[in-house]
C-alpha cells in the first residue's frame, strides 16, 4: 500500500488505518499514534451511501491537526476486499469492515450449532473477497462433532473447517498459522 500513499505524501498527509467508527469520527492508527479523526469534505462528498464512507479496515491518508482543529481523513485507499451486510431493517449496505484477508466464521459444536447461519456467513464472506475459514468452538461439550463437520463440508467444500475447544489451548494451534505475516484477520 506504500505505492498508494505516495500521492497522498506529497500533499502533505500522513497513512493510516481507520480502527474504530464512531457517528461523529473515527479512530486512525498512524505509524506515530491513534488518533481522532473526522471525514474531511471531499471524502464526504465523494461518498454516495453510507458503506462508502470510511469504514473500520480503511486505509487512509489524514492531515494533521490545525492549530485547535481536527485530524481530518482527506483520501481512502481502494478497497481489497468489503465485508457488507443490509443494514437493519433497511435495503441500503452497511460496512462492517473492509480490507480483510481472512474471515473466521466461529460457531459451537454443542447445541448452538445452525447449519444454516454458517450457510449465511459463508456467502457474506465469500462475497467480501476475503478467505473464509469455519471454526467450530467447544469440541468438548458436543456428543457429536463428525455430524457437524459433514454437515459443514457439505455446504462448504474446499473451505478449511478447524474444531477446537477454547479450554484447550493445544487445539488452538491450528488456527494461529492464519495471523503469520501481514494479514488482517476478522
Amino acid at each position: 500500500r506504500q505505492q498508494e500513499f505516495a500521492a497522498y505524501a506529497g500533499l502533505g498527509l500522513l497513512p493510516g488505518r481507520v480502527v474504530g467508527e464512531h457517528r461523529s469520527h473515527y479512530r486512525v492508527a498512524t505509524e506515530a499514534a491513534e488518533v481522532t479523526a473526522e471525514a474531511g469534505g471531499r471524502v464526504r462528498g465523494a461518498a454516495k451511501e453510507r458503506s462508502d464512507m470510511p469504514g473500520v479496515g480503511d486505509f487512509v491518508a489524514v492531515r494533521s491537526a490545525q492549530g485547535d482543529g481536527p485530524v481530518m481523513i482527506e483520501g481512502v485507499l481502494p478497497r481489497t476486499t468489503a465485508l457488507v451486510r443490509k443494514a437493519s431493517g433497511e435495503q441500503r449496505p452497511q460496512l462492517l469492515a473492509a480490507n480483510i484477508d481472512v474471515a473466521f466464521i466461529l460457531t459451537a459444536a454443542d447445541g448452538d450449532f445452525n447449519i444454516a447461519r454458517i450457510e449465511r456467513y459463508l456467502a457474506l464472506v465469500r462475497e467480501s473477497g476475503a478467505d473464509p475459514v469455519i471454526v467450530l468452538n467447544k469440541s468438548d461439550l458436543a456428543h457429536d462433532v463428525i455430524g457437524p463437520t459433514s454437515q459443514i463440508a457439505g455446504i462448504a467444500p474446499g473451505v478449511p473447517v478447524h474444531i477446537i475447544s477454547a479450554r484447550a489451548s493445544d487445539s488452538i494451534g491450528e488456527i494461529v498459522r492464519y495471523f503469520d505475516g501481514n494479514r488482517t484477520i476478522v
